[in-house]
């Protein structure tokens, strides 16, 4: 008669490996789920994106805390993993669909690189995996707080598009979700002047 021991050990070895594996994926999915009604709303905006296409935000110093009174400049970076998928347009300052904006969590809405001029040019490119990054910046002046801020564009287009396009894209691309720190400055707080 075979001893069926070891048999029954692999199987409980087994169901307690997958039991530990439900359990870390789980917590992690709990972690990193949204929390807010704002980050719910950034993630729904991140989903809807189009397949193969990527938008990150950052600061420009790569930094996450900033005194009162600074300028904050976000910087954008649009991608696609799927080259002849996407053209971007690049004409900020002249065209309306080059404009971004800012969605922060204190209700802000914020429109970066800015027309100038209203539909007057166009200039679209393929996007690649080499990233794009729209050469202006804005600066934002925010309040002592948290912040959490989002970026959603219009200026993503189908590969078939033309060259020159004076409307919208049909669809909307979000980025990533930055969060940063604004805390008092410490000569107003103080009353001293640096």
């Amino acid at each position: 008669m075979e001893d069926s021991r070891p048999k029954y050990r692999r199987i409980r070895l087994s169901l307690a490996t997958m039991f530990i594996l439900l359990l870390v994926v789980v917590s992690v999915s709990l972690i990193a789920r949204p929390k807010t009604p704002f980050e719910w709303e950034q993630a729904r905006a991140e989903a809807r994106n189009p397949r193969w296409v990527s938008v990150e935000i950052t600061t420009a110093d790569n930094r996450r805390e900033y005194h009162q009174g600074d300028p904050i400049l976000v910087s954008a970076r649009f991608s696609s993993a799927m080259r002849e998928r996407y053209k971007i347009e690049v004409a900020e300052g002249w065209s309306l669909s080059a404009v971004d904006l800012l969605h922060l969590s204190d209700g802000q809405q914020v429109p970066l690189n800015r027309t100038f001029i209203i539909c007057c040019d166009s200039r679209l490119i393929g996007l690649s995996d080499e990233p794009y990054s729209p050469r202006t910046l804005t600066p934002l002046r925010l309040a002592p707080g948290n912040y959490e801020i989002y970026l959603t564009s219009m200026r993503v287009f189908p590969w078939e598009a033309g060259p020159k396009e004076y409307d919208a894209s049909s669809f909307q691309v979000a980025s990533n979700l930055l969060k940063i720190r604004v805390v008092p400055d410490a000569s107003k707080v103080s009353g001293n002047p640096r």
